[in-house]
């Protein structure tokens, strides 16, 4: 057994110097470190937001460059997973606000923020909205978690399943051997490198956050109000469906395939309609937001279909940016024709 201990804690000492930090590392606070990667120039700046993983700023890596190119785009860790310190408190929600903005104080950047979140990412967003609004200038969620989505679920009849199943349970009580690098690593193949070397360390952290995500949910639903930000919510379609939805429209439009049977009508599972009617509510928490699904996709399409990603982050900073004229003054007449009119005959 010390053989196995001492071998996972050479493995983990020879992370960082395998795979140094991208950014930089700033205190926020107790000695405490956050890792947060910020490219390009450009105002309001992007913030990427990960889910509920253990990619941390490596989950946004198809589409932080294509940012960067037209924007000041920053990607961070939460605390625990990758480079970031641990948090040594008991977990709450708050705590991953807070941290950011701390972060993005340190390491100099100043606001508005257009905020990016995917998955469980998007309950944090938007508890950072509540606290910090003044910060805000538009939000982006791919396929964002909602609080309202296990009363939902549940009233479906749906089961709900543990956010940390017991044999994750089993392997974070044993990564002191070295057992969970013996299995896959839960990421895409173009970051599977790093994330693997930290992978130990960041499955602590995002099982950490895991078993809180009640109370996330709970808090996020307390800042339901996004005003009158630039929103794009994004929603997965999964390709069945996509499919099934191109065979609703043949049917619609044709009545009859060219066999003379009826076209097929797939009906889509139940926990999907309740996803889509999630997602779309989000959409409505701004008076300027949309929703847009995205065909032939999965959950974390950000690294397979990463420009549709690009095109909504564009789209909210490009309304963001947008100045509106004042509204005309009380008392306020036409005086008469500009002096570029020609005199009347």
């Amino acid at each position: 057994m010390p053989a196995l201990s001492a071998c996972e804690s050479v493995i983990a000492s020879q992370a960082e110097p395998k795979y140094p930090a991208p950014g930089k590392l700033v205190d926020v606070g107790d000695g405490r470190r956050i890792q947060i990667d910020c490219r390009g120039a450009g105002s309001p700046t992007v913030v990427f937001q990960s889910g509920g993983d253990v990619l941390g700023s490596l989950a946004w890596t198809p589409v932080h460059d294509r940012i960067a190119a037209n924007a000041r785009a920053c990607a961070y860790s939460r605390a625990g997973l990758m480079w970031s310190d641990p948090d040594p408190r008991p977990f709450a929600p708050e705590q991953v606000a807070q941290d950011l903005h701390a972060a993005l104080a340190a390491a100099g950047e100043t606001g508005p923020y257009v905020l990016v979140a995917h998955s469980r990412g998007g309950l944090y967003n938007l508890i950072y909205a509540g606290l910090y609004p003044d910060e805000i200038a538009g939000m982006v969620f791919v396929d964002s978690s909602h609080p309202d989505q296990e009363a939902k679920f549940a009233e479906a009849g749906i089961a709900r399943t543990p956010y940390v199943s017991v044999s994750q349970e089993v392997g974070l009580a044993l990564a002191w051997t070295g057992v969970m690098r013996l299995g896959n690593v839960p990421s895409d193949p173009s970051v599977e490198g790093p994330v693997r070397a930290y992978y130990p360390k960041s499955a602590a952290a995002n099982a950490r956050e895991a078993r809180k995500r009640d109370a996330a949910m709970d808090l996020a639903g307390k800042y339901r109000d996004l005003r009158n930000w630039p929103v794009v919510v994004l929603a997965r379609e999964l390709p069945e469906l996509t499919k099934a939805r191109a065979d609703d429209d043949a049917a619609n439009a044709y009545l009859l395939s060219s066999d003379g049977t009826n076209a097929p009508l797939v009906r889509a599972p139940e926990g999907e309609r309740v996803w889509r009617g999630l997602e779309t509510d989000l959409s409505t928490w701004s008076s300027r937001g949309r929703l847009e699904v995205v065909p032939n996709s999965n959950h974390a399409f950000f690294f397979t279909r990463p420009q549709v990603v690009v095109d909504a982050v564009n789209e909210v900073l490009a309304a963001s940016r947008v100045k509106r004229r004042p509204m005309q003054q009380p008392g306020l007449r036409f005086r008469g024709p500009p002096n570029w009119l020609p005199p009347s005959p």
